[in-house]
């Protein structure tokens, strides 16, 4: 094409396109009140999709930071990768078919990591890993007076616990220091506490697996902000974890592991399942199941939410067929005059999008305030809460006002498309003699 010739297409594109948003703005400026409640209803089907997955991550992000503070990244179980067989029975050589029967179960054999020192020692060799802490866990019976709890009784070495979480930070009452110099002191879980009655320096009766009873005194209350954690579990030294279950000084139940970096832990993971011949657990694989549950009913939620904008969808397709139906004769005029029918389209296209794009931006900046507002506020979720915390936590991306935005056009773009074809095929003779 000549740059001439070019340069007038250009021209007369530019002309055409100013002809079709003049039009458009003409027509929703003369449905002022009804353009107003659509644009409100685009609006608020924004501000809400975008509150509603700010809530929903901001949940999920929750949940996941409060594992990684209090929880080890990977955990090396006692469970043996490839458990010793034991032979059960071989056929007679005098059988005319050969074949054996093995177990790999022995029911006396518990599921410890033993000696745990040697694979201490391996652990520290490993650079991605800058923290192991061995544990004895069991369950028991707690008694104060006479409160009785059950309870999960975790033993621990606090110089090397402090290596793998922030348990110390979560320490309301007294000291994770004080454990580690009190041989029979123990943390109680800030709802575990408040079952007992028991406070600070508090002298309690444990009794674990063994059926032995202990008598420990509180160093601390801890509150992690996990219900089902702060309900039932308690800390112990070690040494008194490995006497109140029968277990040997050189067994223990596991290692929790800390890595340098949450991107390595996979990996890390399955290197240590061949390295040390024991299963292991990623953080993530352990709370899987809760992780999951709240995703899903952040997906349902979400759903739900959509609907708002189909609504949204069903006002615009109302308003523009309303307009169609009041500028039929405009319509014809301009048809007359040599407007063409995609010109047509285009101008009732071009008004859904810019009831979409008005709503959009509006909810757009709703939605960030009301979600600033909401994050702000004191707020308790109660002592039966899953997940505790003091505010309501939400994660804003750029990615939810991105994906707002585009279903708003969308929505409002695919609704404007009946009207715009219904305009298009309007027959100016027939209008102009009627």
């Amino acid at each position: 094409m000549p740059p001439l010739e070019h340069i007038a297409w250009h021209a007369a594109l530019r002309e055409q396109w100013r002809f079709v948003f003049s039009i458009a703005l003409r027509h929703l400026g003369g449905k002022k009140r009804q353009t107003v409640l659509v644009v409100s209803g685009v609006t608020i089907g924004s501000m809400v999709m975008i509150l509603t997955l700010a809530l929903g991550e901001g949940i999920v992000q929750d949940i996941k930071d409060k594992i990684i503070e209090t929880s080890p990244y990977i955990v090396i179980t006692g469970e043996k990768m490839h458990p010793k067989e034991t032979q059960l029975y071989t056929a007679g050589s005098d059988s005319s078919v050969s074949y054996s029967m093995v177990s790999r179960i022995r029911p006396s054999e518990r599921k410890q990591i033993k000696p745990y020192t040697e694979t201490l020692a391996l652990l520290a060799s490993i650079p991605a890993i800058d923290g192991a802490a061995p544990f004895v866990f069991t369950r028991g019976v707690l008694r104060y007076h006479t409160v009785t709890r059950q309870g999960v009784i975790k033993g621990i070495v606090p110089a090397l616990e402090r290596t793998i979480g922030n348990l110390e930070s979560k320490v309301v009452t007294g000291s994770l220091n004080e454990l580690s110099f009190t041989k029979n002191g123990v943390l109680l879980g800030s709802g575990l506490a408040r079952k007992l009655r028991a406070g600070y320096h508090s002298l309690i009766s444990v009794t674990g697996e063994s059926g032995r009873m202990f008598r420990v005194r509180v160093v601390g209350i801890f509150s992690s902000g996990f219900g089902a954690v702060d309900d039932n579990n308690a800390y112990i030294n070690l040494v008194l974890a490995q006497l109140m279950n029968n277990v040997s000084a050189d067994a223990v139940s596991g290692i929790g592991i800390h890595t340098t970096s949450l991107d390595v832990v996979n990996e890390t993971s399955a290197h240590l399942r061949t390295a040390t011949g024991y299963r292991t657990e990623t953080w993530e694989e352990a709370n899987e199941n809760v992780i999951t549950l709240f995703k899903r009913n952040n997906s349902i939620t979400l759903f739900l939410v959509l609907f708002v904008f189909v609504v949204s969808g069903f006002g615009i397709a109302n308003v523009l067929i309303t307009i169609v139906l009041h500028k039929q004769h405009d319509i014809a005029i301009m048809k007359s005059m040599g407007v063409s029918r995609a010109s047509i389209e285009w101008i009732f296209l071009v008004e859904g999008i810019i009831l979409g794009v008005t709503g959009a931006v509006l909810g757009g900046i709703a939605g960030h305030l009301l979600t600033a507002l909401i994050s702000s506020l004191p707020v308790s979720y109660g002592e039966s809460a899953v997940v505790r915390n003091d505010h309501i936590v939400t994660v804003e991306r750029a990615s939810f006002y991105v994906l707002t935005a585009v279903f708003s056009i969308v929505i409002s773009a695919v609704s404007s498309l009946g009207p715009a074809r219904r305009a298009a095929r309007l027959n100016p003779v027939e209008i102009l003699r009627g």
